[in-house]
């Protein structure tokens, strides 16, 4: 397999004035403190941190050739900018390494819509990760619907935080609704959307019959995964929806095997995927690189 070019789409890098300073942006933002507090148990998953060199340093050691870093659900315009601006110069430094999805709050209104054009400008490819949850809106709120019409408008794919509606409480997870999303994504059919972490199940009920056809736009992520999901539900979902519609993505840097390793790491779960997830060579390849590529490729572009 070693012309399999392994594309990560889904991976969170912080400016390292944020990290560094936890106390104090945690203070800012309470959600983004809530979500990235340290474990209380030793063994338990948390947020890592690296900046954008040791990023590419885990991605050569797990042969990863590129990443696409994923913003974040901010309730502070600020900060949505400056972690914007430190992707933006992440792309102008490694532009074969990395793309970039731009972080926006839909709640921000104008704002929102203006730091997406803004992005657009700076070469990221894409929007996300929103998380409505952690921002206090649904998938029918009038500023989220703006920022898709605009995604749609500008060719952008749109990166959606989902959480599954059965299981255990956890940090991070979301209880937002999946039910308006058949209807809109029918009301936006140009709209590419990324729906993180298996779209909450929704791979299932895209086989409602009623829903036959309407999800063409419509990826999957598997980010965070190991902390989810058995290995063997790889191989069930790209059976449900196809191998071309699922997207390798980690969440790097989550420790996604808490027990095992302390670390930022990317080698465990592809080294997974590779030996368990089930899936022949051309569905290892497409999941594990091409499909996000397609995706995020401008239309003028393919």
């Amino acid at each position: 397999m070693s012309d399999i070019h392994i594309w990560d789409s889904h991976v969170h890098l912080f400016p390292p004035e944020i990290y560094e300073n936890w106390d104090k942006y945690a203070k800012i933002d309470p959600v983004f403190g809530s979500l990235t507090a340290r474990s209380k148990s030793p063994k338990g998953a948390q947020e890592a941190w690296v900046n954008g060199e040791e990023a590419l340093l885990a991605a050569d050691k797990a042969g990863v050739e590129g990443m696409c870093m994923q913003g974040w659900y901010w309730n502070d315009p600020g900060l949505m900018r400056l972690h914007n601006d430190y992707m933006a110069q992440l792309l102008k430094d490694h532009p074969d390494r990395f793309k970039a999805f731009a972080s926006v709050n839909p709640k921000f209104g104008w704002e929102a819509l203006s730091e997406i054009e803004r992005c657009a400008a700076k070469g990221f490819c894409g929007i996300g990760e929103l998380g409505p949850g952690g921002n206090g809106y649904d998938f029918n709120d009038p500023d989220f619907l703006a920022v898709l019409e605009m995604a749609q408008a500008l060719d952008l794919p749109v990166c959606i935080h989902c959480g599954e509606s059965v299981g255990v409480d956890y940090p991070g997870r979301d209880r937002t609704s999946l039910d308006p999303l058949p209807d809109i994504i029918r009301r936006y059919p140009d709209l590419k959307l990324i729906l993180a972490h298996l779209g909450g199940g929704m791979p299932f009920f895209e086989m409602n019959r009623r829903f036959k056809g309407i999800f063409k736009n419509v990826r999957y992520d598997l980010a965070a995964l190991p902390l989810l999901y058995d290995i063997r539900i790889v191989k069930a979902v790209t059976g449900l929806v196809g191998s071309d519609r699922v997207l390798f993505g980690s969440d790097f840097p989550l420790l996604l095997y808490p027990s095992a390793c302390r670390e930022a790491d990317m080698t465990m779960f592809i080294e997974q995927i590779r030996s368990e997830a089930g899936l022949d060579e051309d569905e290892y390849r497409a999941v594990m690189g091409a499909n996000f590529l397609d995706f995020v490729t401008p239309k003028e572009d393919l």
